[in-house]
């Protein structure tokens, strides 16, 4: 069984910034009209700049970077990785970082080999936490602890994250499992991890924090494509943590749109806006649910008119591309979406 993340580690190793481990976020000044054209959301021009660079003879790490990232976004991990690859042997002290990202493709084309053996190789903690993630999803928890008993003297989120993982997998029983859902989740096998925590849930100890993790993970399953599966989790919540209520709801409209019937889902949303439930999470949560639907229309009505980044991507996906464009927040997916 590949078997829950913590603050995911992909995310901290990013800056929390999206593109910026992969593709490089400082770097010589050559590469400045490349990295403006892609945070303006013109992927075509930054590629064809990246490419331009290349051809020129420039191999600074801001360029390999940049390229494969390209590469990363087209789908196309073959290339990535091969682009990365081939700058290793010239990448002097780079090449920890230049194995990090190799790590990162590979996670985004669900190459755990990969993940694990650039993550190791990197020599960097984020790069052993990704690999302990693998270790724990083929149940290899000591040479997981290893790893990460080496990344958790790192400081900073990494370390944190490393930090958390060993004491989950300290604590043993249904603690450790949860270390190895955290992890599948982490490497993106999300339906495998919420599957799994169902079986857990009869073995979580009786405290506050047991319902505050079962409503993360109904939000996750729910997002995930398993809405029965959130409202199995939610159904195991006795009391949700104090003022969350409104959140089993939220999540229970969730479910509702994503089996297809908007029509119950909009009227939850509506009797939880009316009963006061805060402003700002219900609409996130609308937005949310916006995604998993097909329904322009209904899709359109969750959205509303509030701006947000979630929603005006949702929107685009059904096809309501010029609602989209009126309530996505200046920047570079309302460039992206413009150009379109």
């Amino acid at each position: 069984m590949r078997a829950l993340r913590i603050v995911p580690v992909v995310l901290v190793i990013a800056g929390l910034a999206g593109c910026d481990m992969i593709m490089g976020s400082a770097g010589p000044e050559i590469c400045n009209d490349a990295q403006a054209l892609l945070r303006s959301g013109d992927l075509a021009g930054a590629e064809a700049a990246y490419e331009a660079l290349a051809a020129d003879g420039k191999s600074q790490l801001c360029v390999v970077t940049g390229r494969s990232y390209m590469k990363t976004l087209s789908g196309n991990y073959g290339a990535a990785d091969k682009i990365l690859a081939e700058a290793e042997p010239n990448a002097g002290e780079e090449l920890g970082n230049i194995k990090l990202r190799r790590a990162l493709v590979g996670l985004e084309e669900g190459n755990l080999d990969a993940v694990r053996e650039h993550g190791i190789a990197s020599g960097l903690p984020a790069g052993k936490v990704l690999a302990a993630e693998v270790h724990l999803t083929d149940l290899e928890s000591d040479k997981a602890v290893a790893l990460l008993k080496e990344a958790s003297s790192a400081g900073g989120q990494v370390g944190q994250t490393a930090s958390r993982y060993l004491e989950m997998l300290e604590a043993g029983g249904a603690q450790a499992g949860m270390a190895e859902v955290t992890a599948l989740w982490a490497l993106n096998r999300r339906a495998d991890a919420v599957e799994t925590v169902v079986e857990l849930v009869g073995m979580l100890p009786e405290d506050e924090n047991k319902s505050a993790q079962l409503l993360i993970w109904a939000s996750r399953a729910v997002t995930s494509g398993k809405p029965d599966v959130a409202r199995e989790l939610l159904d195991s919540i006795d009391f949700p943590p104090e003022g969350q209520g409104w959140r089993v709801q939220a999540i229970r409209a969730m479910a509702d749109v994503a089996d297809g019937d908007g029509a119950a889902g909009l009227e939850t949303f509506k009797k939880l806006a009316a009963g006061g439930a805060p402003a700002d999470g219900l609409a996130d949560a609308m937005a949310t649910a916006a995604c998993l639907t097909e329904d322009k229309a209904i899709a359109k009505e969750l959205v509303g008119e509030q701006e947000s980044y979630a929603g005006a991507r949702c929107l685009s996906a059904v096809g309501a591309g010029g609602v989209a464009k009126r309530v996505v927040p200046a920047g570079t997916l309302k460039t992206f979406l413009e150009s379109r």
